[in-house]
């Protein structure tokens, strides 16, 4: 139910705000809006403003140029009046529509016809038609403000523990350590604070670009050599030793994350060391806000597995290697074999690399045996622990790893964030920039075949996100929307007819040519863009059926 009531809330506020877009610029171009609905097909609700008042919906009569006929008078209902608009609440709540004086759709009255779209200047249609899309990136820049001005909880940029081998082990990151800042040498001349884990990564996202824009190709340099990399070095100003809490207490997953730490205090504390990493190497794309598997792939190959968080068992599953064993759920691990556990991230790496030698493995396809020590707290007691667990073994991306069959991670560090009026503005207008941007290029490489028509999200992943979104809190719920804001609000912008961006092309092209499209060319532009849209759609719709059943 919660999925569902969300998911309508989200839906209904970006198509009202997209389609009060078109409608409020309608209105200050002059332009008679018969019709404002939400959702598509019979109408349920119809009423109309100053005053408000309920009316029968109907078939326009053109003749009259009225939005309501005779078949509509009643004795309850009255008859709209049609110099106002009839807002409609319709039956499939999957869009909505902006209905205007045009003679295209049918005629208009010679004392009508100043306040038809179609007589209106190119300048004024072409405003009607991109406000929709733009009301959806203000909607969007407005609700990223609002979550950055009341304040949420993030986690902060402490580091849990790096891959082995990894471009952050070599710049000897290691568990535990709070990242205070980040300087791109040769760029800037102080540390960017970093407070939140998002904002660390985003740092080395952006100093990633600057290096790619501004050094020049090995090509360039003339260089015989394709593995010569000039160095891309960043420094990080840390924090090292602080002791990881975990008193906190355990449940479900998710619960446990409310060991909080001020910003103020992060931001007055004086790093221990810097370090420096070279990031010539390591390869970002250009999907990396877009696609999650990208997104993972890249801090995989930098080799950071996320924000600390203690190696305590969250959840086992029932008759699986961790449960027969005795573990149960809120048990911490103090150590494996003897050696002691940093956090979750280090636990897991032990578990995954548990696995037997080929030979052994070859043999009898068993891994390692894993000695435990837990601290077991049960009644306000403390127990220690000594357990012994064999992982299974299973394949994954053509390697062999071990499982234990629990959910690890227990408590994780949080800071509380807010901005002020003009920051929080600021960075909404900043974060909606870049995502439209990245949408736009994830187009781009869809249509060019660089990335998977897969990552198409249709409504029953929108559905099942915003329930999720929902019941992680207000702020999580609000940012899905302002999301999903900004890729209707970009994809109603590409240049393809039946969306409003196919007719700014159209606009574009009377500008250069003093015309519009013929008759004749419209047709078939108009029959070529729903066909796109159609497919979209239904890749879309495919794509969300095959999450579904796995």
């Amino acid at each position: 139910m919660l999925t569902i009531l969300s998911f309508l809330i989200m839906l209904s506020v970006i198509v009202v705000v997209h389609e009060y877009g078109h409608y409020k610029v309608a209105v200050l171009c002059g332009v008679r809006v018969l019709k404002f609905s939400v959702g598509f097909g019979r109408p349920l609700i119809a009423w109309q403003l100053h005053p408000f008042q309920r009316v029968r919906s109907g078939k326009e009569n053109p003749q009259q140029n009225s939005v309501f006929n005779e078949q509509t008078r009643s004795k309850s209902l009255p008859v709209a009046d049609p110099s106002k608009t009839v807002f409609l609440i319709s039956a499939i709540p999957l869009g909505g529509y902006v209905q205007m004086l045009d003679e295209r759709e049918g005629s208009v009255g010679q004392d009508q016809l100043q306040f038809a779209f179609n007589q209106k200047s190119l300048r004024a249609r072409a405003a009607v038609v991109a406000a929709g899309p733009m009301a959806n990136l203000l909607l969007a820049i407005l609700l990223y403000a609002c979550v950055q001005w009341v304040g949420q909880l993030q986690p902060s940029a402490v580091l849990g523990h790096p891959l082995a081998g990894s471009f952050a082990e070599q710049a000897d990151l290691r568990s535990g350590d709070r990242i205070l800042g980040v300087k791109v040498l040769g760029q800037d001349t102080q540390y960017q604070s970093t407070a939140t884990f998002k904002e660390f990564i985003n740092s080395l996202i952006n100093a990633k670009a600057y290096f790619q824009s501004e050094q020049p190709s090995v090509q360039e340099l003339g260089a015989t050599n394709s593995s010569v990399l000039l160095p891309q070095m960043v420094e990080i100003a840390i924090k090292r030793g602080e002791p990881l809490n975990t008193d906190a207490p355990q449940g479900e997953i998710g619960d446990g994350l409310d060991t909080t730490t001020s910003l103020e205090d992060i931001l007055n504390m004086s790093p221990t060391q810097t370090l420096r990493i070279d990031l010539s190497r390591w390869r970002v794309s250009e999907h990396f806000q877009n696609a999650p598997q990208e997104r993972l792939q890249a801090l995989k190959e930098l080799g950071l597995t996320g924000p600390r968080r203690a190696a305590i068992v969250s959840s086992v599953l029932e008759g699986g290697v961790a449960q027969n064993a005795g573990v149960k759920a809120g048990d911490e691990i103090l150590k494996i074999n003897g050696q002691s556990v940093a956090d979750a991230q280090e636990l897991i790496q032990i578990i995954h690399e548990s696995v037997a030698d080929s030979q052994a493995q070859s043999k009898s396809g068993a891994s390692a045996v894993l000695n435990w020590q837990i601290k077991r707290k049960s009644a306000g007691k403390e127990t220690l622990l000594t357990l012994e667990l064999r992982p299974r073994t299973i394949q994954e991306d053509g390697k062999s790893i071990g499982r234990v069959d629990a959910i690890i991670g227990g408590s994780q560090e949080l800071v509380f964030k807010r901005l002020g009026f003009w920051d929080g503005i600021v960075f909404a207008g900043r974060l909606t920039l870049d995502q439209a941007m990245s949408s736009l290029a994830s187009f781009k490489s869809m249509v060019l075949g660089q990335l998977s028509w897969r990552e198409l999200s249709g409504p029953l992943t929108l559905a099942e996100y915003a329930g999720k979104t929902a019941q992680g809190g207000w702020a999580s719920f609000v940012s899905f929307v302002a999301f999903v804001s900004v890729s209707v609000g970009v994809l109603n912008l590409l240049p393809i007819p039946v969306l409003d961006g196919g007719q700014l092309l159209y606009y574009l092209w009377e500008l250069f040519t003093g015309s519009a499209p013929s008759a004749v060319w419209s047709s078939r532009l108009m029959r070529f863009g729903l066909g796109v849209v159609l497919l979209m759609m239904c890749a879309a719709m495919f794509n969300d059926v095959l999450r579904l059943i796995g």
